[in-house]
């Protein structure tokens, strides 16, 4: 039943944060930091729609760990989200004997966060 689902879910979620705090707190409070510095001010930004969307290149996110870390802390305190890695191909350097281009890839990362939007009474 999907009651059930959502129960183990929940549990799972807080065992998941409390291994964090015990096991990776130095990662953890690294992950709080960018949420509160960089993810939070956008979703105030657009706190009336209830949906923020925003990209980042931040090294820490390339941590399975603490792009887990990020979702379930965001999940814990109600918000719904998701992230996909886009990978750009960005050029760096030609090769002028044979005209090969060498690239390195670039990782943004898109996050999409949904939570309940703000009630605005309009004219009420």
């Amino acid at each position: 039943m999907a009651s059930q689902l959502a129960y183990h879910a929940r549990q799972e979620l807080v065992e998941r944060l409390e291994g964090y705090e015990e096991e990776h707190k130095p990662l953890l409070e690294r992950v709080v930091r960018l949420l509160e510095e960089k993810l939070i001010p956008i979703v105030r930004a657009h706190a009336i729609t209830g949906h923020a969307r925003m990209n980042t290149e931040d090294p820490l996110l390339d941590d399975p760990l603490a792009l887990r870390m990020m979702i379930d802390v965001l999940s814990e305190r109600g918000f719904h989200t998701s992230v996909d890695i886009h990978r750009i191909e960005v050029p760096e350097r030609v090769d002028p004997a044979t005209g090969l281009i060498a690239c390195r890839v670039k990782k943004v990362y898109r996050i999409e966060i949904r939570y309940q939007p703000s009630d605005i009474r309009r004219g009420h």
